[in-house]
């Protein structure tokens, strides 16, 4: 004979949880330090520019040195981003359903930027190429024609890889594992953030 599971009660409270501490905290964290790596990158271009150049290339800069189009698409998408992280974790240590969205959504954003930061890179080191055989006799453009290229797409794919993490964590987490309302347990008082 089978046994029947007894209905749940929706009068039973739910137990907090602390995983929604967990995950919002460390989305908050990422969210941070994205925003303070943002601001610390704009501010030194703009600030300091081109005299932060060693004085080799500062006349002929690579490509690579340079603030064209490309990093500013790259640095409005990493804002808008890290913006939504910051939300996401608030909203998800608030154990609030929206966290969940935002997450899924700054996920899906985030995989999208990677792959662009990925063909950014990309690009880059194509460029490198070019500058460093059309400028013989450059030390950048000695090092970048002595197997700079291959050091570079090395250190991107590594940091695409460390980058690619949380985001991969957040779809799995929040779009397969942690989908509903009791999933998020209950605040542990109403006055929680």
């Amino acid at each position: 004979m089978e046994e029947q599971s007894a209905p749940l009660d929706p009068q039973i409270e739910l137990a907090p949880t602390s995983w929604p501490k967990v995950v919002g905290i460390i989305s908050i964290c990422w969210a941070c330090l994205g925003l303070s790596c943002l601001a610390c990158g704009v501010t030194m271009q703009l600030a300091i520019g081109p005299s932060m150049l060693p004085p080799a290339v500062r006349d002929n800069p690579p490509p690579s040195m340079q603030f064209g189009m490309l990093q500013i698409i790259q640095t409005a998408i990493s804002l808008v981003t890290s913006v939504l992280l910051l939300a996401a974790g608030i909203q998800t240590m608030r154990r609030s359903m929206i966290g969940r969205t935002l997450h899924l959504v700054w996920a899906g954003i985030s995989i999208l930027a990677i792959v662009y930061g990925a063909y950014v890179g990309w690009l880059q080191q194509q460029e490198m190429q070019v500058w460093a055989r059309n400028n013989p006799g450059n030390p950048v453009a000695d090092q970048t024609l002595k197997g700079g290229t291959a050091v570079g797409l090395a250190i991107m794919g590594i940091v695409l890889t460390f980058f690619s993490i949380w985001p991969i964590f957040c779809l799995i987490w929040f779009g397969l594992i942690k989908r509903t309302k009791e999933s998020f347990g209950a605040p542990p008082n109403a006055d929680f953030i």
